[in-house]
């Protein structure tokens, strides 16, 4: 009996150990990783490339018939590159799928009810739901509570930095100029 035990939890453990490399005969070969990562360092480099010319052609570095051929060169090396990254990634027929897209979007723009946002439909706040403010326990500003901002600032406590000698207010705690603190 203990035989057996032992025998499921090898077999066990042999099939959790053998079942990634199953795994991956099972994949397809179609998409190389080092295929992919090669043509996309190939087509930043054209564009990098495209972007040196612009830049050298609007600096005066280039004169036009030099700049139209490399650009050509380049843009055309550039579109044998992103060819052959569609077949790669099985995208071969790109227009097909770009016509697909525009019928899905045409068709979400008839739909009246589809607006792009979602709407919510709140409850009207009523005036015996909502809690009346309680003139005790919240008062109301005054003119005379709340200090005008005046250009004079400082001017009427007569207190400057020591550092810089900039006025400030009573209850400031840093100099707004240099920033040391007040005492």
């Amino acid at each position: 009996m203990e035989f057996i035990l032992a025998f499921l939890v090898l077999l066990a453990a042999f099939t959790v150990l053998a079942y990634p490399l199953y795994r991956a005969q099972q994949q397809p070969v179609g998409m190389n990783a080092s295929t992919l990562d090669d043509l996309l360092a190939q087509r930043d480099g054209i564009y990098a490339t495209l972007r040196d010319l612009e830049l050298d052609k609007q600096l005066g570095k280039l004169d036009e018939p030099d700049y139209n051929a490399l650009h050509e060169k380049y843009l055309t090396q550039a579109a044998g590159v992103l060819q052959e990254l569609d077949l790669l990634r099985g995208q071969g027929n790109a227009t097909e799928a770009s016509a697909e897209i525009e019928k899905e979007i045409a068709a979400l723009r008839r739909t009246p009810a589809n607006t792009g946002a979602a709407r919510v439909k709140l409850p009207a706040l009523s005036a015996t739901k909502a809690p009346a403010l309680n003139a005790t326990k919240a008062p109301a500003l005054s003119a005379t509570k709340v200090p005008a901002l005046s250009a004079t600032k400082g001017q009427a406590s007569g207190l400057h930095c020591k550092n810089c000698g900039r006025a400030y207010d009573r209850g400031d705690k840093f100099c707004v100029q240099c920033g040391r603190a007040l005492t």
